[in-house]
C-alpha cells in the first residue's frame, strides 16, 4: 500500500494528475470511481512505458560532430560532414539519454588520434578514410551500451593545400622605455633569429619574414630576457612558435674628452693652422665600459677641399668613434683656419 501511495504522490506532480483533477471537477464531481480509473490507466501506461524503454531497439540517430587536433603542418580545404548518421542497437533508456546529451555537447572527432597521425607524417595532400574503421572508437566514446551497426557517410575525405616550407628571419616588435640614466648597451638579440615556416605554397612563396607579438617594456633598468610568441598567420605554422628576446641594459654616465682635429689632404708646401685645434666630444657611456675609453679611439678631421672651395669655416667630420657610445656631440661643429706663408 505504501508503494502505491508513493506512486500516486508522484503522479500528482505531472500532467496526468492535472487532467484527472479537471475531469473530476467538471464531469465527475459525484463519481470518484471514474477519477480513480483514469489514475490507474495513467499509472499502468507509465509502467508500460518504462517496460518498453528497457527493451532493445534498432534506430537511426544523427549526432553533431566537431573536429579537433587536425594536422598542424597542413591546411584543410575540403568540407567535413557536420554530423554522422548512426544506425544503432541499444536499450530505449540509452537511446533517449544519448539523444538528449547530443543536443548540448557534439561528438568530438580527434583527427590525429583517430587516424594514428598518418596525415601528419605523410607528404600527400589527399586522404580517404572509411568511417567503418572508426566504429569501435566512436562506440567507446558514446557508450559501451550502444552497438553501432552502420555509419553514414561511409568515407571521410580530407583534402589539403599543397604545402611548402622554408626558413625566414624573425623581426621583433618591441618597445623599450628605459628608466632615467639607463640605456640599451648593445644589440637586441633574437634566438633563434630565423624560424621554419610551413603552409600553403602561394603564401610561403611570398613570405619574407615573420614578426613577434607586440611587446612593451616600461621603466627598464636591467637586462630583459624573455620568451615572445610569434604573431600568428592563418594557415601558416612556425617551428619553433616562440623566440627568446635579450635586450642588454645598463646604467650610463655622461663625460667628455678633448680630441685633436686633423686636416685631410693637406698639400706638403702649405702650412695651415686650425682654430681651435682640439674640440670637445661629449657622450654617454655605460658604466661597465667607462674604463675602455681612449683618446686614440676618436678620429676627427676637416677636409682641405673645403678650403679650396673658399669656405670660411670647416665642418668637422667624425671618421671613427667607439661603437658603445651614445649621443655623441662635438663642440664646436665647425672650426676656422689660417693659411701661413
Amino acid at each position: 500500500m505504501s508503494a502505491l501511495l508513493f506512486i500516486f504522490d508522484a503522479v500528482k506532480t505531472n500532467w496526468v494528475y492535472k487532467v484527472v483533477r479537471y475531469l473530476k471537477k467538471v464531469y465527475f464531481r459525484n463519481d470518484k470511481r471514474v477519477a480513480a480509473f483514469v489514475v490507474c490507466v495513467a499509472i499502468a501506461s507509465g509502467f508500460w512505458f518504462l517496460n518498453a524503454l528497457g527493451k532493445s531497439y534498432i534506430v537511426d540517430i544523427n549526432i553533431p560532430v566537431t573536429y579537433s587536433n587536425l594536422p598542424n603542418n597542413k591546411t584543410l580545404t575540403s568540407k567535413l560532414p557536420e554530423q554522422f548518421n548512426l544506425r544503432i542497437k541499444a536499450h530505449g533508456f540509452t537511446i533517449i539519454r544519448n539523444k538528449v546529451s547530443f543536443l548540448f555537447v557534439p561528438f568530438d572527432f580527434n583527427v590525429n588520434d583517430m587516424t594514428d597521425n598518418r596525415m601528419m607524417e605523410s607528404r600527400k595532400t589527399s586522404f580517404d578514410f572509411p568511417t567503418k574503421q572508426f566504429v569501435s572508437d566512436i562506440s567507446n566514446k558514446l557508450s559501451n551500451e550502444i552497438e553501432i551497426l552502420s555509419i553514414t557517410p561511409d568515407t571521410l575525405h580530407f583534402q589539403y593545400d599543397k604545402m611548402a616550407r622554408k626558413r625566414v628571419k624573425v623581426k621583433p616588435m618591441i618597445t623599450v622605455n628605459l628608466k632615467k640614466q639607463y640605456q640599451i648597451s648593445g644589440e637586441i638579440q633574437i634566438s633563434p633569429d630565423s624560424v621554419d615556416v610551413n603552409g600553403p605554397q602561394p603564401m610561403i612563396d611570398t613570405l619574407k619574414f615573420v614578426i613577434t607579438e607586440i611587446q612593451k617594456f616600461n621603466a627598464v633598468e636591467k637586462m630583459v630576457n624573455t620568451e615572445v610568441a610569434l604573431k600568428e598567420i592563418k594557415d601558416v605554422y612556425f617551428d619553433p612558435q616562440k623566440v627568446t628576446v635579450k635586450i642588454p641594459v645598463e646604467e650610463y654616465t655622461e663625460t667628455q674628452l678633448s680630441i685633436p682635429v686633423q686636416l685631410m689632404n693637406q698639400p706638403e708646401n702649405l702650412h695651415i693652422k686650425l682654430f681651435p685645434s682640439k674640440v670637445k666630444v661629449a657622450f654617454l657611456v655605460g658604466l661597465s665600459r667607462f674604463q675602455e675609453i681612449k683618446t686614440d679611439d676618436f678620429k676627427l678631421y676637416v677636409s682641405y677641399s673645403d678650403i679650396v672651395d673658399g669656405k670660411q669655416r670647416l665642418k668637422i667630420i667624425s671618421e671613427s668613434t667607439p661603437d658603445f657610445l651614445y649621443d655623441i656631440k662635438i663642440t664646436p661643429e665647425e672650426i676656422e683656419y689660417l693659411i701661413e706663408n
